[in-house]
């Protein structure tokens, strides 16, 4: 949906990650601390109205032209297949990301705004679901290239302070970006006001992209890949907490707006209102939250969860821009966790593939949330169940196995993080093995029955020969 975690989809793996302002790292040459320090904040000023003209608009989009939460959610599901697939590679195969650094970031940075303008013109499932695919896996890419970009030149508190400057930041001119929204769906009556809306939103987006050709890249070339990862089961705890957490939002931003628009009949430009106070309440958020502690942010992890439960308990349409309000505040916090404790274990996890690892997360979070939307479709009350399961299973995830964060003592929750690593490896080892017995078995089941068939042929021929 249009509302906070659409929104911070973008923000926090792409946005947040792309800052660039303080915190001069060892491969951050003086020469090159003007461009890695100004323009990338020009970049995210025109990227924020950009987003908010477009991405966020999606799902009211969607259900404006008569598309409901199951369409939408195979959409996704498809769209989102060939970005996942495109992550799992470059996890793989980083290398491609250290070659070309800025030609490859520059090219799909405009290839993902450029697509907008042919969705809003062509409303069929299959060109929208085209379009978005092209968009998604150009996001993908741009996403590592720009983590990438800030790993490689600032140390955590460099990354730390810039994350909130820079979100902060952002987040004005996504206020800019959704005020332009809501006053044009307002206002624009006629059926191609979304072809206005796309359109100036590319061309904003374009802007941002022109910045781009003036930052100098050259430290990222051929940046250093670790061959193992250090500290495996931190990584896969910090990964299982945000993968639940940024899924139930997914889940949640993709249906909230259409229950508001056809449950509560509110109208389009009110949903649209929600990603500007959730906007307005998450620049408050990044300059609260960008210096706490990390154990601090156990309150907005904990918090997070009233957000979906309050939007399913109150009928009310205008009591959610309130709800969004708070949701963004708490939202942009347990985001900044994530990202931080990333930032953190980089020299564990390698620069580049925690570049990746935080976009891969992204895009497996939307293609696991997608299918909760097309399996119960208009059964709300099961969707708001999902996500409030989601956000608790995170929260307990990060508060027994990330020592940051955890409630219990920092062994145990290092020992829980180990139990839950190998206990997961080793169910994934039984599963890979039952897979592979029971698809042996199969074969030769289907052995079997070609063998039983072929006798039969035989059979049947014998007798047709002997006149029988």
């Amino acid at each position: 949906m249009a509302h906070l975690f659409s929104r911070t989809r973008q923000g926090f793996l792409r946005i947040m990650f792309n800052m660039n302002s303080s915190g001069h790292g060892p491969e951050s040459p003086r020469a090159v601390s003007l461009s890695l320090k100004l323009l990338p904040v020009l970049e995210m000023a025109f990227a924020g109205i950009y987003l908010a003209l477009t991405r966020n608009l999606l799902v009211i989009y969607m259900t404006s032209i008569g598309f409901d939460v199951s369409q939408m959610s195979l959409m996704i599901i498809a769209a989102m297949v060939a970005p996942s697939i495109i992550s799992i590679i470059l996890y793989k195969h980083p290398i491609f990301l250290t070659k070309n650094v800025k030609l490859k970031l520059v090219v799909f940075h405009a290839l993902e705004r450029v697509f907008w303008i042919p969705m809003a013109f062509f409303r069929d499932l299959i060109t929208i679901g085209f379009c978005y695919t092209v968009i998604s896996t150009s996001s993908t890419i741009v996403g590592c290239l720009t983590n990438l970009l800030i790993y490689s030149s600032f140390d955590e508190n460099g990354v730390r302070d810039v994350t909130g400057k820079r979100t902060a930041a952002f987040n004005v001119t996504s206020v800019i970006g959704s005020t332009g929204a809501t006053i044009l769906l307002a206002a624009l009556t006629t059926g191609d006001k979304f072809n206005i809306i796309f359109m100036l939103g590319s061309t904003i987006g374009l802007l941002s992209t022109v910045m781009l050709l003036f930052i100098n890249m050259e430290h990222l070339e051929g940046v250093r890949i670790p061959n193992r990862i250090k500290r495996p089961e931190q990584m896969f705890s910090i990964s299982s907490f945000f993968l639940t957490f940024l899924t139930s939002g997914n889940l949640f931003g993709i249906f909230w707006a259409p229950y508001l628009m056809r449950v509560l009949n509110a109208p389009d430009y009110l949903a649209a209102a929600m990603n500007l106070v959730s906007t307005i309440s998450s620049v408050f958020g990044s300059i609260a939250w960008a210096k706490r502690s990390l154990r601090t942010f156990r309150i907005a992890l904990g918090l997070s969860v009233t957000s979906p439960l309050l939007a399913s308990l109150i009928p009310i349409p205008t009591a959610h821009i309130g709800i969004a309000a708070f949701g963004g505040f708490m939202v942009t916090g347990a985001g900044f966790l994530g990202n931080f404790l990333f930032a953190r274990y980089r020299e564990y996890f390698g620069v580049v593939r925690s570049s990746i690892i935080l976009v891969l997360l992204t895009n497996l979070s939307q293609l696991l949330a997608t299918p909760f939307g097309f399996l119960f479709g208009q059964q709300y009350v099961l969707l708001f169940v999902s996500v409030i399961m989601l956000r608790v299973t995170s929260m307990i995830l990060a508060f027994l196995t990330i020592p940051e964060v955890a409630m219990i003592p920092e062994d145990s929750a290092r020992t829980y993080s180990q139990i839950l690593y190998t206990s997961s490896l080793m169910g994934y080892g039984i599963a890979v093995e039952t897979a592979r017995e029971t698809i042996l078995l199969s074969f030769r089941f289907l052995a079997l029955i070609f063998v039983f068939i072929f006798l039969y042929i035989i059979y049947r021929l014998v007798f047709f020969l002997a006149g029988v």
